[in-house]
Formats: structure tokens, sequence, C-alpha cells
């Protein structure tokens, strides 16, 4: 768990930790002096109140009765500091001492500090008696109640000052690590942007001599990855272009080759069916029909190849136009699926290499759907939007509530040839599974401007 914090919130805790031991460790040892200061106060105390004791009986015993002693000692008799005096009379009973000032009071001062410092109870007695007499006794206890307030005061404002000392140096900590952190705190966003394949995400110059050599490095690389991702983003548009052109060719071969040479084929077998009929020669009347229905399967074969190179409605209609006989084909062919199509009519003309990006993406989409997602309900859209960083872009979304795809399902040649084909423009493809089940596929394209060797393909076409 510490592992995976955040490095401010690991150094600012280990910080307070050493703080927190400190003052444990430093209330430890103010206690412990506390009860060796109280302890020695307290015997010094009683060391001082014995040998009064003794002065003033001694005194007391020369100038009155025996028997009058504690009375008179009750009257001059003064009780020193952290101790108790008690004077017992064997005919009148415990004799009040007289009391000067207050003695100290230990209400303020918590019962587990009075335990720790509090020393053993001692209690000396003095006899008073004279020729073999005894009048009573004078006892002396210990009282440290006023000594344990004045010690409790002093370790409760150190604690306190060191309290707030740790509390204060922590917050500064806290704040110093904030703020020289501050940095990775940017560093690690240029990094998520840099991750999320943005990469113009820069971060200038670091006011911290340690990190601005990281930060010249991470610059340097995100420039170098720019130009690399341009270079291969013109070199994947590029090869689009190219293989875009190549399949018009063929498709145009296709189309102007074999197309009039089946036709003439298909009208020389019905010449030569009509033929056999005139003659009454069914072998040969066989033989023209095996060839119409040979010549019939190629021409069908033909136009599937024509529509799989190069759509025919491309270049020829408008981009919404094309889409329409393309859901049409699909209506046709697929009746009982709820088809939902919804295509902005008002675009801006666009180059035909995204026609042709937008035109495969729903059909790759709509096939895979069909071909493998077994839906009753098939949604498509187009729409134009403004996006702050791209510009505009066309939104393109496919979705089904089919089966769906399985978690470790990638696509097959089809979608990896719809990324390609996508990226090269400059687009981003997302797959993922659709609300309530079913696929869905999203894709933004840049409403790019006719490219620059657009004219030259034309030209070689």
């Amino acid at each position: 768990m510490f592992a995976r914090m955040h490095l401010r919130h690991q150094v600012v805790l280990c910080i307070g930790l050493v703080h927190l031991i400190a003052l444990i460790l430093t209330t430890a040892l103010l206690v412990l002096n506390a009860r060796d200061a109280v302890r020695l106060e307290v015997e010094s105390g009683a060391k001082s109140a014995r040998a009064l004791v003794l002065a003033t009986l001694g005194y007391a015993l020369q100038e009155t009765a025996p028997s009058e002693v504690l009375p008179r000692l009750a009257e001059t008799l003064v009780a020193p500091r952290h101790v108790s005096i008690a004077l017992v009379d064997g005919r009148r009973g415990l004799l009040p001492l007289r009391q000067v000032g207050e003695a100290g009071q230990v209400n303020a001062v918590p019962d587990w500090f009075v335990r720790l410092t509090v020393p053993g109870f001692r209690e000396i007695r003095i006899p008073v008696q004279s020729n073999g007499n005894r009048y009573g006794y004078v006892s002396i206890t210990m009282a440290p109640g006023d000594e344990i307030a004045e010690v409790w005061h002093d370790v409760a404002g150190i604690f306190w000052i060191v309290s707030v000392s740790a509390l204060v140096s922590a917050l500064i900590l806290a704040w110093l690590v904030n703020r020289t952190l501050r940095p990775l705190d940017a560093l690690r966003a240029a990094l998520a942007r840099l991750r999320e394949g943005r990469h113009s995400a820069r971060l200038g110059r670091s006011t911290s001599a340690d990190l601005a050599p990281i930060y010249q490095g991470f610059d340097d690389l995100s420039e170098a990855l720019e130009t690399a991702e341009a270079d291969r983003t013109r070199l994947n548009r590029r090869i689009v272009e190219l293989g875009d052109a190549e399949r018009r060719t063929i498709a145009m071969e296709l189309h102007d080759e074999f197309g009039p040479c089946l036709f003439g084929l298909k009208v020389k077998a019905s010449a030569v069916v009509r033929a056999a009929e005139r003659l009454e020669d069914q072998d040969l009347a066989q033989d023209g029909s095996a060839i119409q229905s040979i010549v019939a399967q190629i021409q069908a074969s033909n136009s599937r190849l024509l529509t799989t190179l190069r759509p025919m409605a491309i270049g020829q209609l408008p981009l919404v136009d094309a889409l329409l006989d393309l859901f049409q084909a699909f209506r046709k062919t697929h009746p009982d699926i709820d088809w939902q199509v919804d295509l902005q009519q008002a675009l801006p003309d666009t180059p035909e290499i995204v026609d042709l990006t937008v035109y495969r993406f729903f059909q790759e989409g709509v096939t895979n759907a069909l071909r493998h997602g077994q839906p009753g309900r098939i949604t498509a859209s187009l729409s134009r939007e403004q996006e702050t960083d791209a510009g505009p872009v066309l939104r393109l979304i496919v979705e089904d509530n089919g089966l769906g795809m399985d978690g470790g399902m990638t696509g097959g040649r089809g979608l990896a040839a719809m990324r390609d084909r996508i990226d090269a423009v400059g687009g981003q493809l997302n797959i993922g599974p659709a609300e309530g089940g079913g696929t869905r596929l999203e894709s933004s394209v840049p409403l790019l401007s006719l490219p620059e060797n657009a004219l030259e393909l034309r030209a070689a076409s």
C-alpha cells in the first residue's frame, strides 16, 4: 500500500511518523524526569519539615509544660511545601494546624499523570514525650500535589510547543514537497497526452535545474514522435491513395475490357443456341446454353469484383447518395432487419480518399454485423461535428444489437484494413460493446482538403 502512494504522500507520511515518534519519546522522557523531580522535591520538603518540627518541638519543651507543647505547636508551626503536618494530642485528639496560603491543587492534572509521577506514600512520626510520659505525636506526610501541578504545567507546555512545532514543520514540508513535485505532475500529464497519441504535447522550460534536462528530453522525444507520426501518416495515406488508384485501374480494365468481351461472348452463345434450335441439334443447343450459363456466372463474379475493388457510385454520386444506395442494397438482401439510417444531407465536398474511407467504414461495419452478430436491428449515422483540436470531423457510427464481440476478439482483416485506412486520413476508430448488447463501431474522420497529389493520381488513372 505504501509503495502505491504518491511520492509527496510518502515523504509527508515518513516525516510525520518521525515527528510522532519524536513527540512520544519526548513525552516519555518528560514524564520520567517529572517523576524524579517530584520525588526529589517531596523528599527535600520532608527533610526540611522534620528539621523544623524537631527544632520547634525542642524549643517548646524548654519554654512550655509538656502537656501544652502540642497546642503551642498548632499556633506557631507552619507546614512547608510538599508535606502535610498533623498534630495528634493524647487528650485533645487532632489539633488543627494554622494555615498560611493555599495548598497545591491537583484537580487540573490528569489522573494518569498523577499516578505516573506521585512518589510512594511515606509518613514520619515524631513523638512528644517527657520523663517517660507520651503526650502525643507529630505526623509528617508527603503532599506532592502542588509540585505535580507545577511539573504538569511545564510538561504540558513543552508538549504543546513540540506538537505545534511538529505540525507547522509538517505543513511547511508538505508545501515544499508539493511545490517541488509540481513539475512532475506536469510531466505525468504530458506523458498521459503522449500515450493518448497527442504528440504535440510540450513541457517547455523548467524552473528547476534538476528537471530541466528531463523537460528538454521529453520535448525532444515528443517532437521526434510527432515528426515520425506525421511521416507515418503521410506514408499510410500515400499507400492508401496508390492502392485506390491501382484498384481503380484494375476496375476500369475489368469494366472496359472484360465487360465487352463477356457481352460479345454472350451474344455469340445466344446465336449458337438459336442456330442449334433451327437445325434441331440438341447437343449443340445444350453446349450453347452451358456457355450462356458460364458467361452469366463470370459476369456476376465480375460485377462483384468491380464493386469490391471500387464502388461505382464513388466519384459518380455525392457521398450521401452513394451511402443511400449501399443501405438500399442491404435492405433488399436482409429485409427482416430493422434498419435505422440517419445520414446528414448537408455535407461539404470531400476528397475521394475520404469518400472511400467513409463508404468502406459503413460497408465493412454492416457486413461484419450481418455476418457475425445475428442482429435484429442495425443503426447507422453520419454527421458533421466540430472538434476543438481536430477541427471539423465526420462522425461515423454503426451499432447493432447482436451477439457482440468476444473479449479476446480483435477483428479480422477487414477491420484491420478499415483501421489502417482511417489512420491514413488522420481519423480514429473505436470498437466496443453497444449499450444493451451488440457491437458499436465509431470513427471520426477529419474533413480534409483535396490532397496535393490527387490530380497526379487521377491523371495516372
